[in-house]
């Protein structure tokens, strides 16, 4: 049967997994499709590259109105904003909070680049896959980010040497071994804000140490793959339709080989949309992506899917300084990492409130802002959790009783405020934003719903990169892994094209 098709590859999702695939399948001369459902933001390398249709980041006084996309609690879902940058929900063992923008959770992220906290991440996880075959790319996308190692010479503000000097005869010290920050800063804090125009005519500036943080950055200090790979992509003849929500993925019937018709809303219009491609690559966040593979009828059976969840040990918390401690309000959203003896073999760090800094709040309460900061810990967890559906609705099993890193980063914590006279209060119930797995690569249909090539087991054509593929916990910030997935996952891509 011929049926017309309207793409070579249609993506779903624009964050690592999506801006990433688009980028290199585009760059081959491949017919790309993306579908984000969230908007363009407002900032100025979006500005630079001539996109007019732009949201406001939720800065400022709109922290009140695009903050928020949605709230859900339990079967109770509260939709606020559809230009709003966070959807947030609320299962029985976790907090999830994820982004929507051109651009994913790059847009909100903390700009953290780390490699998996396990050396041997890749291995042995399908008996084809060489992990030397993903890593190769990490450095790729260090130098794509232009990533940089936090050092006491930085120059920034305030830093975690600053925070936490050497002497004392502390045990939680600055670590030494230190994140990348994938940031621009210029080179004196004098220079803050300083802006520049690469060849092709995106502007960004510096760092200016009041707004680049988990709300957005406005200057465009903090990469974000919009004007890192996605501008790429858009001049190679990818097509970027943002304010679009996929609902089903559908396998058509074609002479030559699989295809996918994509059924979406045009959140502009309110009209139900098609397009139709021979590929099709899944990168629309973990939850998301699940629900998708789970709601899609006609998909072969998936029997592992949603088996394989975990939130990466994530938790949060609030770092109360005294008056004399530099300000949390003239930082970087990071300002690194510490070492702690109970932390084991999971990851501290204190981020800044820096982004908070233009709420329009009585001046007493800027005060006490700039005296606190996030504590942040996160750490490999079991992967024992599970996403399922009930009456149509997504639901999530975890159980963060059962995962030992939360009780390491917990005692790590208190020990960081009794050593510093610091408060320090943590949230009791998990909140997430490094959701992994529930499509996670395995050796075969029952351990795994992804192959090695990242296609869905029993679904030629249909491939995963996203963070729901990561076969285990990374322990760090995902980034850097969702990033060289997606590398690996769009040459396999392009190859099968090529057949």
């Amino acid at each position: 049967m011929s049926t017309a098709l309207d793409f070579d590859v249609i993506v779903i999702g624009s964050g690592f997994g999506g801006a990433i695939s688009a980028d290199l399948l585009s760059g081959q001369g491949h017919k790309v499709l993306v579908l984000e459902r969230g908007p363009w933001r407002d900032t100025l390398p979006v500005r630079s590259m001539g996109i007019e249709d732009r949201a406001a980041l939720p800065l400022g006084g709109r922290v009140f109105t695009h903050a928020l996309r949605s709230v859900r609690i339990g079967r109770f879902r509260l939709p606020l904003n559809r230009k709003g940058l966070f959807e947030v929900q609320s299962f029985k063992g976790l907090h999830v909070a994820s982004a929507s923008s051109v651009g994913g959770a790059t847009i909100a992220w903390g700009a953290l680049v780390e490699r998996p906290e396990d050396p041997a991440f890749w291995q042995d996880r399908h008996p084809d896959l060489d992990a030397a075959a993903v890593e190769q790319h990490y450095a790729k996308v260090i130098a794509d980010l232009e990533a940089v190692e936090l050092t006491p010479d930085t120059p920034i503000p305030t830093s975690i040497w600053d925070q936490l000097p050497a002497g004392g005869n502390r045990a939680c010290v600055a670590a030494q071994e230190q994140p990348r920050l994938a940031m621009k800063f210029a080179a004196s804090i004098d220079q803050a804000g300083a802006s520049d125009t690469d060849a092709h005519g995106i502007e960004r500036q510096s760092c200016t140490f009041d707004g680049d943080g988990f709300l957005g950055s406005a200057g465009g200090a903090k990469a974000s793959v919009d004007f890192i790979y996605l501008a790429r992509a858009m001049r190679q003849g990818a097509k970027v339709q943002a304010l679009c929500e996929v609902s089903a993925i559908v396998p058509i019937p074609v002479d030559d080989g699989p295809a996918y018709e994509v059924r979406f809303k045009n959140l502009r219009t309110g009209k139900n949309e098609t397009c139709k491609a021979r590929r099709v690559v899944l990168a629309a966040g973990t939850l998301n992506s699940v629900q998708l593979l789970a709601r899609s009828g006609g998909l072969a059976a998936m029997p592992a899917l949603g088996q394989g969840f975990g939130a990466n040990g994530d938790l949060l918390g609030l770092w109360t300084r005294d008056e004399d401690a530099p300000s949390g309000l003239v930082a970087p959203p990071f300002i690194g990492n510490i070492n702690a003896p109970e932390q084991g073999d999971a990851a501290l760090g204190i981020a800044s409130l820096a982004w908070l800094k233009d709420l329009p709040v009585l001046r007493h309460l800027h005060k006490a802002l700039s005296r606190r900061f996030l504590v942040v810990g996160m750490g490999a967890d079991s992967g024992s959790g599970r996403i399922g559906f009930k009456n149509g609705r997504l639901t999530v099993d975890y159980d963060a009783a059962r995962e030992s890193v939360y009780s390491r980063i917990r005692g790590s914590f208190a020990r960081l405020g009794k050593e510093t006279g610091s408060k320090v209060w943590l949230i009791g119930k998990p909140l997430t934003v490094h959701p992994w797995g529930g499509a996670r690569i395995g050796p075969d249909p029952r351990q795994g719903v992804i192959d090695h090539r990242g296609e869905v087991y029993g679904n030629q054509g249909l491939f995963v990169a996203d963070g729901s593929a990561l076969p285990a916990a990374p322990g760090r910030p995902p980034a850097l892994a969702i990033a060289a997935w997606a590398h690996h996952v769009a040459g396999q891509v392009a190859r099968s094209l090529e057949v």
